[in-house]
């Protein structure tokens, strides 16, 4: 990783900061977004070197490639965050406005990080993996391309998974976000939606239109798993114990214990078979 890129993300960093006039709130949204964004790169390199990657192992240009997608994923948060401001409240942020494509539109004009294999995984990080392999810009390129913009997102979502898993357990739980903080007392502590409950046992991610409270919101980042690529990023969200920390948070707002053991069972023998 040269310095470049670092330079570029704190280009960005500043350029949303001078935006937002001192607003302490904001600022710390931006702050916690860039510091993600590097140990979301850290976690890439391990997965990176973890064996499983021989491809970018032995290709210096691939690997920078990779490292700059990993790097940049968040970077539309910042612009996000300035709208969001300007908006005058946390309740759009990550509602009304999608920093993927935030992020893929900034790179796009900036060579030389529009690759557009960089662009895909940046754009679609946080969507649904069949918007990806739906674009016209991944169907446009070569098979040899497409396959190395799967490595690429691939990367770059069990990153991601990993530190927003690992935040649970340090300074920034979900109790905390602003989707908790806009959720009224009875949304805060109704049971799981039914359509959130059939996505789970299906062993999709759930679709974040369908999250109605923060149960389904719990079970959401649980089923984060589902769509883990990596034997590397299973071993660490269970080695961290990632998926209890969440189970012990719905069991603060959700009373149906047998459910919550039935999550707990169906979420680790499913990551001891895909290990």
């Amino acid at each position: 990783m040269q310095h470049e890129e670092l330079i570029f993300l704190k280009q960005a960093f500043n350029s949303a900061k001078n935006e937002l006039n001192n607003d302490k709130l904001f600022i710390s949204v931006i702050k916690r977004k860039f510091a993600h964004s590097w140990r979301v790169l850290q976690n890439g390199r391990r997965i990176i070197y973890s064996g499983e990657l021989p491809l970018l192992v032995n290709n210096k240009k691939l690997r920078i490639q990779a490292k700059q997608a990993l790097l940049f994923h968040d970077i539309g948060r910042f612009e996000e965050t300035v709208l969001a401001y300007k908006n005058a409240s946390l309740d759009t942020f990550g509602k009304k406005y999608d920093h993927g494509i935030l992020g893929a539109n900034i790179l796009s004009e900036n060579p030389p990080f529009d690759d557009k294999k960089i662009v895909l995984a940046v754009r679609h990080h946080g969507h649904l993996i069949e918007e990806f392999y739906n674009d016209e810009d991944y169907k446009a390129l070569s098979a040899e391309e497409q396959k190395i913009a799967e490595i690429y997102i691939k990367i770059v979502r069990d990153a991601d998974k990993l530190d927003l898993y690992n935040l649970q357990k340090t300074e920034y739980s979900i109790e905390k976000d602003p989707f908790f903080c806009s959720l009224s007392e009875e949304q805060k502590y109704a049971p799981v939606s039914s359509e959130v409950k059939e996505q789970f046992f299906d062993m999709k991610v759930i679709d974040h239109k369908t999250i109605r409270c923060f149960s389904d919101r719990i079970l959401g980042c649980i089923s984060w798993i589902f769509d883990i690529n990596y034997k590397y990023s299973l071993k660490m969200v269970e080695e961290n114990g990632y998926i209890d920390v969440l189970l012990n948070i719905m069991r603060k707002y959700y009373s149906d214990n047998v459910y919550i053991e039935k999550i707990e069972f169906f979420t680790k023998d499913w990551i001891k078979k895909e290990r």
